[in-house]
Formats: C-alpha cells, sequence, structure tokens
C-alpha cells in the first residue's frame, strides 16, 4: 500500500485509542476501512440503494444481509505499476471499504437484486406486501 503521511490521522487514532481503552489494533481495522457515498430512496414499490465505487472489479464486491441491515463490502485495489509515485494531491481511497445499510420494515424479506454499471452499485428491494390484519377488541 502507498504509504501517506498521515500525522493528524494517527493522533486521532492515537488520542481515541486513549480515550476509549481499546486495543489499538482492533481500532486500526476500523479507521482503515473508507466509505463511499450512499444514496438510499424509496419509490412506489422499492427501496433503492445507490453506492459510488468507481474503477473496483465486480469480483472484489461482496453484498450480504442480515436481518435488516444490507452490509457493502470490498476493495478498491492500487494499480500503480513500478514505483510508488509521489502524490501532490490524493483524494481517492483505495483498500477495503464497508457501508452498513439499514432497510425499513416493509422492505425487509423483499426481493433483492443488484447491478453495477458506469461506477455505481445499485440495489433494489422489492417492498413487501403485507395484509391489513385484523385486530380484535376485548
Amino acid at each position: 500500500m502507498i504509504e501517506v503521511k498521515k500525522n493528524i490521522d494517527d493522533e486521532i487514532v492515537r488520542l481515541f485509542a486513549e480515550f476509549s481503552q481499546m486495543h489499538l489494533p482492533v481500532l486500526l481495522d476500523e479507521l482503515n476501512k473508507w466509505h463511499p457515498p450512499v444514496d438510499v430512496f424509496e419509490t412506489e414499490d422499492k427501496l433503492v440503494i445507490m453506492v459510488e465505487i468507481a474503477g473496483i472489479d465486480i469480483g472484489d464486491i461482496t453484498l450480504t444481509q442480515s436481518e435488516d441491515i444490507i452490509t457493502i463490502q470490498g476493495v478498491r485495489k492500487e494499480n500503480f505499476v513500478g514505483q510508488a509515485p509521489i502524490f501532490h494531491h490524493m483524494e481517492i481511497n483505495y483498500g477495503p471499504f464497508e457501508r452498513n445499510i439499514k432497510i425499513p420494515p416493509h422492505f425487509v424479506g423483499g426481493k433483492i437484486s443488484a447491478k453495477y454499471k458506469n461506477g455505481f452499485l445499485t440495489i433494489e428491494i422489492e417492498k413487501v406486501s403485507e395484509p391489513v390484519k385484523e385486530i380484535t377488541i376485548e
């Protein structure tokens, strides 16, 4: 991985680890993941999750569902040939990423489909139709 000076980031991690009394390796593992931008919106019959993850091979992306959470994980690999470049400006994140999206109750259990096109991962979850339940008054 390309070494980029992260003096401020290192200091923040150190301070946070001291205050939380966590083991630094556990904390660093979580902080080393980047978080791609996500849009989540609802249409009449679907929940749509759009994730901006350009430059990532489809085989490096994993989608999982656990009850009402969709987890999107993957890795953006560095494509630098030969000696590591000297950066003058760096905004593109490389390495592992993860996002956890909470699904509203009326979509939990709905059919899920996913497409990756033009740098966007689009996940669609169909709305679950629930019959009206009659409540007995005692």
